[in-house]
């Protein structure tokens, strides 16, 4: 596979002064993402280079409990990658953060070593507290969060985060091992069956104790995160391709149910121009965020394109900017 990195301008650096080009790594449970973005303020950047690799880490920890040999090598293969991108962007400063996948395998340190070594990157396994703080971060970004209380759910491979947030932060959060690669097990083990799945979800999500919108002032609203909504919401839209957040009626994403439910994996492909590690999920993850919508009481879903390397960005962008937040990691040192 060749990758192209767009590099730009490089701008002179002044200490702790803008512009300022910084990258982050997400190393997820269906996939690991890179980004590269220029930063001209703490929260003003244009992403100047971005890849999404599909290497699935959650298949073997969530149905063995750890990583093989080929998994970890296949995952070094894209640090070296991701090391050389940094490199040749002359980024400043980066950070690598890993998900449920990594935080929950058997022989994590085996695969953080195997890591640092092929790359010098030290990747960093973070809670679910933390996937919903940068998430959050990075919704905040994008969508308007003054004008009430929000249910913001952020759906990976291996968890679900829940969160009840305002623009201030999150009043209430919590993370649940019910992620799109989990779901497929069980997707595979029904027969595909949509139902089964639905009945599935609403048994492992019914005893959830989500905080009452009726006990905060002013209105909830429902955001949902995640590559499995962002595919929802194009299919949903008219096929949009845009970045920018969108809004996703309820009715809209149970009509892209009902299609996906008389698609098999192929058709997905074919038909709705889906990546095979995207048309496998799609439908336990539009399941998910159905059951959440309707239990917040929304009627549309507001999808603002970002995740958690948006946040981690957010994050050092931030951490620039205020030294003695938190110590940076310069590239120079991961040699």
């Amino acid at each position: 596979m060749v990758v192209e990195f767009r590099d730009g301008t490089v701008h002179p650096l002044s200490a702790q002064g803008f512009p300022v080009r910084l990258g982050a790594i997400d190393t997820g449970s269906n996939a690991i993402r890179f980004q590269v973005a220029d930063f001209t303020g703490p929260t003003a950047y244009q992403i100047i280079s971005k890849i999404r690799l599909p290497i699935r880490l959650g298949h073997l920890v969530f149905t063995e409990g750890g990583l093989d040999a080929t998994t970890m090598d296949a995952a070094a293969g894209a640090f070296k990658l991701f090391r050389r991108g940094l490199t040749e962007l002359k980024v400043s400063h980066f950070r690598a953060v890993a998900t449920s996948a990594t935080r929950e395998a058997s022989n994590r340190d085996q695969f953080l070593e195997v890591i640092r070594q092929a790359s010098g990157i030290e990747l960093r396994p973070i809670s679910g507290v933390d996937e919903a703080r940068y998430v959050h971060r990075a919704v905040r970004s994008r969508v308007d969060l003054s004008q009430g209380r929000w249910i913001l759910v952020d759906l990976g491979g291996g968890s679900v985060e829940v969160s009840l947030v305002d623009d201030t932060g999150i009043l209430w959060s919590q993370s649940y091992p019910i992620g799109t690669v989990r779901l497929l097990e069980t997707m595979e083990q029904t027969g595909g069956r949509h139902e089964s799945v639905r009945r599935w979800v609403e048994e492992r999500v019914r005893h959830l104790t989500i905080p009452s919108p009726a006990a905060y002032p002013g209105p909830t609203s429902f955001a949902a995160t995640g590559g499995n909504i962002e595919a929802i919401a194009r299919l949903a839209l008219s096929h949009s391709h845009s970045t920018r957040a969108s809004k996703l009626p309820l009715d809209n994403l149970e009509s892209v149910i009902r299609l996906l439910s008389t698609m098999n994996f192929e058709e997905r492909i074919e038909h709705l121009d889906l990546r095979p590690d995207r048309a496998d999920v799609i439908l336990p993850a539009a399941l998910v965020y159905q059951f959440f919508a309707t239990q917040s009481g929304a009627d549309s879903i507001a999808v603002p394109n970002v995740g958690v390397k948006d946040g981690v960005l957010l994050e050092l962008a931030e951490e620039w900017a205020n030294p003695g937040v938190s110590q940076l990691r310069s590239v120079s040192s991961a040699t």
